[in-house]
């Protein structure tokens, strides 16, 4: 039996996937504890782990974000919302975090620590002497932000090219960005400094992949840019599915799903679902008086703050679990949250995306590169686009073949083992080198 902590920015999207290893391990006999957000404590719990919450400083309510850091609200464009999350978010929690995290360990030796992409209380031990910590792995729950020779820089929504063109044309965009966000970068490294750290050896962006001993990306190969750089930490393991419903009381218009109409799903996620008015309105209105049948779902706010009326040929939902509802779709009309692309497409269903906001305009370029659905480039489409994009999507059977190809690859994979056994090997390797040693 070896110990593991599981720590994850509290975030749904972040949260979810992780504590789904940490039921799987629990599940092989291991002992976890999970270490996240305190409003995440019941779900945690649920898993078998034992829970420790966030030190009060960095433990925050998500459905609250934009009281706690009001400037989030007015800021504009996604490679401005992400520098503004990587300092708020990731860059302020590292001392936090990091102490948090000593608290655990000096009580729960453990084997090691598995993280997601965006936790940063592990930076510390991770610049330190690598016999005084345990092995640290990071699960990738967004889109690769490393760096490569053959991809543009991240945030931009660019495709991938690596033609000699192409690749003049990443690099010089990397440079750019790097020097734009040096300041960023110099924020980490004063973070650093302060609690007796030496400074980033890489980028920021690719110090999430390259300084843990793994980085485990919960896609598969097929919805990732290739890299003929790819850093030897990344290993594709393949989406990591929430466990399939136990119960389920279907609505009162379940049947309808099985009418012959097609069937268009939409949603706006968890995070940025405060405003209706960007993507379910427009959908519902676009849509409205076609032969199809719309769901939307809000993610947790109530129905009544949808903005526009429910067509006739619309059913709105708070929640509808996606392992029961997904299968059904034959469009999924998303802002782009990678836990649901993954999902829509390990079912083959295609997509039409509308992110703008932190990395979704990421999961969107490569939804577009992957050709399993349109990018709409736009986070508050009109109308007209989504109906049209949903016609496109429905009519040309080349959406539906290449989500179908991506759901294939998917089927090679099961996360959960792999990640199970992945650590297996890391924790015996570990074992064998402290008896040789």
């Amino acid at each position: 039996m070896a110990r593991f902590i599981i720590a994850a920015s509290a975030l749904p999207g972040h949260v979810s996937p992780l504590l789904g290893i940490a039921h799987h391990l629990v599940g092989c006999g291991h002992d976890v504890v999970v270490h996240t957000g305190s409003l995440f404590r019941e779900k945690a719990e649920a898993t078998g782990a034992g829970f420790v919450p966030f030190r009060s400083e960095v433990d925050f309510d998500y459905r609250r974000i934009y009281e706690r850091f009001p400037g989030y609200r007015d800021t504009q464009g996604a490679q401005a919302q992400m520098l503004f999350g990587l300092r708020h978010f990731v860059c302020d929690a590292m001392p936090g975090q990091k102490a948090g995290l000593e608290e655990i360990l000096s009580g729960f030796p453990a084997d090691a620590i598995l993280v997601d992409t965006m936790y940063v209380g592990t930076w510390p031990m991770l610049l330190g002497p690598r016999g005084a910590r345990p092995m640290v792995v990071t699960v990738g729950v967004i889109p690769l932000a490393a760096t490569s020779v053959d991809t543009a820089f991240f945030g931009s929504g660019m495709p991938p090219s690596s033609t000699p063109e192409g690749r003049a044309r990443n690099i010089a965009m990397h440079r750019s960005m790097q020097a734009l966000c040096a300041g960023m970068q110099q924020e980490f490294n004063d973070r650093l400094a302060a609690i007796g750290c030496p400074p980033l050896p890489e980028f920021m962006l690719d110090s999430f992949v390259v300084l843990p001993d793994l980085y485990l990306q919960l896609t598969g190969e097929s919805f990732e840019y290739p890299r003929s750089d790819l850093p030897e930490t990344v290993r594709f393991v393949g989406p990591l599915l929430a466990p399939p419903t136990k119960t389920f009381d279907p609505p009162d218009w379940w049947a309808e799903l099985d009418s012959g109409r097609p069937v268009v799903l939409v949603t706006q996620g968890t995070l940025a679902n405060e405003d209706f008015s960007h993507l379910i309105g427009p959908t519902l209105a676009g849509l409205a008086g076609e032969e199809t049948l719309v769901v939307a779902t809000t993610g947790g706010p109530p129905v009544e703050a949808i903005p526009v009326p429910i067509p006739l040929n619309a059913r709105a939902e708070r929640f509808v679990p996606y392992d029961r509802l997904l299968p059904k779709v034959d469009v999924l009309v998303t802002n782009g949250g990678y836990g649901s692309v993954n999902h829509a497409l390990s079912l083959g269903v295609p997509l039409v995306v509308a992110g703008e906001s932190e990395e979704k305009p990421e999961i969107a370029a490569r939804v577009a590169w992957a050709g399993a659905g349109i990018d709409l480039r736009t986070g508050q489409p009109r109308p007209e686009q989504v109906r049209d994009a949903v016609g496109t999507v429905l009519s040309d059977p080349r959406y539906r073949r290449r989500a179908r190809a991506v759901q294939a690859d998917f089927a090679r994979h099961d996360a959960r083992r792999e990640i199970a056994a992945i650590l297996d090997d890391l924790v015996s390797g570990q074992e064998q080198r402290r008896a040789s040693a």
